[in-house]
């Protein structure tokens, strides 16, 4: 054992203990603790001079959490819980999905699996259309690792709107998973949005299966973290499956954010769209890294990614990576990628009609991003997004 590591001079099995948690539980994250150590520490680096040099990871600084609860919202409808609450009640449900997309973990998949201190379970009964958002707001300490499932039965569809906040400004850690399973003609609408303080170290790893004929809608917006590494991947499992995955993110300063976003057609029929925005200042660093895989039993399938960057700064930076692997000659498939600064005869043509500079870029900001605000359809997110991007600039 690595003594540097406070949290792991506690033996983890005495920590989970008092909480009553399963025997199975307990055994995850025994096992999830003896592969944090036997992994390498996570590499920023994607080729030449596409790195981060995240110097503020270090995990001896992580502490234990302490275990949390989430004031979640109630709906008699559907199962909506705390997941050490869901353990007890839902334990069978719980224990057939839980942990079930993480088949290679990584570092921080390890640590987070290993740690975590609250989570939130959501599962939405056959036939069962939810009309308002459900709407959750997480307030999140130095040290917390959150852990979400999702689970929505045949023929059923919602919106989830989940906001990340910090409690305070000091040094954090924090990671996030979510897992999520969309059954057959099933719709969700999964809306993210964090806004941590800028002295956290953020890593979040989203993950959905998606069956047939039905559709994840994924709006993922950063605007917080000094460092974060952000993973979506979507799996379409079935035939007729898609997903839209709308992705936005303002940096600023010396901020530093890594994403991967993947999307694998599995199966013939499938659909995706990937649209990306971001916006860049400062010092700040942004690699993305897009992938669009198809498979070869995927006939009939189409995908696309474009990425598209503005640069407010000349020290900001962006290493946009976009990928398609197509193993099948019977699909369209496409990608584009644009870097920008703010166009000039655009704020002449501002400026020329009385409105001062500043006011002028930050409309030109706005309207940037605002194309993929308009396509999303919680209006409390829409309205959340614009207030977060008026309050950057």
């Amino acid at each position: 054992m690595n003594q540097e590591l406070e949290f792991l001079d506690r033996e983890i099995v005495e920590y989970i203990q008092d909480s009553s948690e399963p025997e199975w539980m307990k055994n995850q994250r025994s096992e999830a603790k003896s592969k944090f150590l036997s992994l390498p520490n996570p590499s920023f680096k994607y080729g030449i001079n596409i790195i981060l040099n995240p110097t503020e990871v270090k995990f001896e600084e992580i502490k234990l959490p302490e275990k949390k609860k989430i004031v979640l919202p109630i709906n008699n409808k559907i199962v909506i819980k705390n997941l050490s609450e869901a353990l007890k009640t839902h334990e069978d449900l719980i224990k057939k999905y839980l942990f079930s997309t993480l088949t290679s973990l990584t570092k921080f998949e390890s640590l987070h699996k290993m740690l975590w201190n609250k989570g939130i379970v959501i599962y939405i009964p056959k036939n069962t259309v939810i009309k308002e958002p459900i709407k959750i707001k997480n307030v999140n300490n130095n040290f917390d690792f959150q852990h979400n499932l999702i689970i929505i039965d045949e023929n059923s569809s919602i919106s989830i709107f989940e906001e990340d906040l910090s409690e305070n400004n000091e040094k954090s850690y924090n990671t996030k998973v979510t897992e999520i399973f969309v059954n057959r003609d099933s719709k969700l609408n999964y809306a993210t949005f964090q806004n941590l303080s800028q002295k956290t170290v953020s890593f979040s790893s989203k993950k959905a299966l998606v069956n047939q004929n039905a559709n994840i809608t994924w709006i993922d917006f950063n605007l917080g973290s000094s460092l974060s590494k952000s993973e979506m991947s979507t799996n379409l499992q079935e035939e007729g499956s898609s997903t839209n995955v709308f992705s936005l993110f303002f940096s600023n300063n010396a901020q530093q954010f890594d994403f991967n976003s993947s999307i694998f057609h599995n199966a013939r029929y499938t659909n995706s769209d990937m649209a990306v925005n971001g916006v860049l200042d400062n010092k700040s660093k942004v690699i993305y890294n897009g992938l669009v895989k198809i498979h070869k039993n995927a006939k009939n399938s189409n995908g696309c990614q474009k990425q598209d960057a503005l640069l407010l700064s000349p020290d900001a930076e962006i290493d946009p990576i976009p990928n398609l692997e197509i193993d099948n000659n019977d699909v369209k498939c496409f990608h584009g990628t644009t870097v920008s600064q703010i166009d000039k005869e655009k704020l002449f043509y501002l400026k020329s009609r009385g409105i001062p500079e500043k006011d002028a870029v930050n409309l030109m900001i706005k309207g940037f991003f605002d194309p993929v605000i308009e396509k999303i359809n919680i209006k409390e997110a829409q309205e959340d997004l614009r207030n977060a991007i008026a309050s950057k600039l």
